[in-house]
């Protein structure tokens, strides 16, 4: 619910809050609403998460692991550990060691300055250029990967793969809506029309489509995502999501009750409090004289004009059953439409 500017008739005193019932100085219940806070950004705590993303990102791009010894990945409880290795050549470094499947773990590397996703091969990256280049894969709670994370001063000595210096397609970020779990793929080439999206490596790619309903997934694990024609395939983890359980608005005779006891006596706290905790928790629209408002600003043109003129008009105020309005499914109190 938001916040409104409340003023005490009684003592004048200004203040901050949400509904109350009575001046936060003298205790008087004659307040009325005269206009809205300006907008607070927390600019110390954006600071200060900031400043703590940036100091992890540094702690990770400078920390060298020491090589385990061997290369078989070793289970240790649910977590199943592989140890890498790398090995240079004239224009890629791969990544190897026994079990260490770029498929399987998702493994990819990025340029340290330019953040750009490096071609590749299998467990072959070839760079465009000379420089330090890091190593990532796909976060999954069951894998852990030892071994060296960055790459350091490679030089290419001879020309970069032909494919090398094109920009390679990445999947950027997964967005999961709350509400009904929709998932929208975003990736760096959204526009291309070569793109293509499927829930299968090797099967069923439909184009550009970027948007996905939670029952098409059907028990799918990733999102694979290539540009027709060509033999890269980017994979992301399909995040978890599970749709709220819906629960109906109240009956619309319970609204009508509600304004009822509003309208007995708009000076009450109780009974306006009542109504707007009804109401604002839909973000429901009032159509009141032509127009349409939020709750609060309602309660504040009523207030004022029973202030104005009295409030022998109020019980010609009325709000049938068949005024309050619903979503399809019946969980959303979408609007009143208030007549005289």
């Amino acid at each position: 619910m938001s916040k409104y500017i409340w003023k005490c008739e009684n003592c004048g005193e200004e203040f901050e809050a949400e509904n109350p019932n009575q001046c936060l100085k003298c205790g008087h219940d004659d307040i009325l609403i005269v206009g809205e806070p300006p907008s607070k950004i927390p600019w110390k705590k954006i600071l200060i998460a900031g400043v703590g993303i940036i100091a992890i990102g540094l702690v990770i791009y400078n920390w060298d692991n020491i090589f385990a010894g061997g290369d078989t990945g070793t289970v240790e409880g649910e977590v199943t550990t592989y140890h890498s290795k790398i090995e240079k050549n004239d224009n890629y470094f791969e990544i190897n060691g026994v079990d260490i499947d770029n498929d399987k773990l998702g493994l990819y590397v990025i340029n340290s300055s330019s953040g750009n996703k490096l071609y590749s091969e299998g467990n072959e990256f070839y760079p465009c250029e000379d420089g330090d280049f890091l190593i990532k894969w796909e976060v999954q709670k069951d894998v852990k990967i030892e071994g060296p994370k960055k790459i350091k001063n490679f030089k290419l000595s001879v020309e970069p793969h032909e494919n090398a210096c094109e920009e390679q397609l990445a999947i950027v970020d997964i967005d999961v809506r709350s509400s009904d779990c929709k998932y929208t793929i975003m990736t760096n080439m959204d526009d291309d029309p070569n793109l293509e999206v499927s829930l299968k490596k090797n099967k069923g790619y439909q184009k550009g489509k970027l948007v996905w309903e939670l029952s098409e997934i059907n028990g799918a694990t990733h999102f694979y995502v290539t540009l027709k024609g060509s033999n890269q395939i980017e994979k992301k983890r399909i995040p978890t999501c599970k749709v709220p359980i819906a629960v109906e608005a109240p009956k619309a005779a319970v609204v009508v009750a509600s304004f009822e006891l509003y309208m007995s006596d708009v000076t009450d706290k109780l009974k306006r409090k009542q109504f707007t905790d009804l109401i604002s928790k839909y973000n429901a629209d009032i159509v009141y004289k032509g127009n349409q408002m939020q709750t609060m600003d309602f309660i504040m043109q009523i207030r004022t004009e029973v202030r104005n003129n009295g409030d022998t008009f109020l019980s010609s105020l009325k709000l049938t059953q068949n005024n309050v309005f619903y979503n399809s499914d019946k969980t959303k109190i979408t609007k009143l439409k208030i007549t005289q």
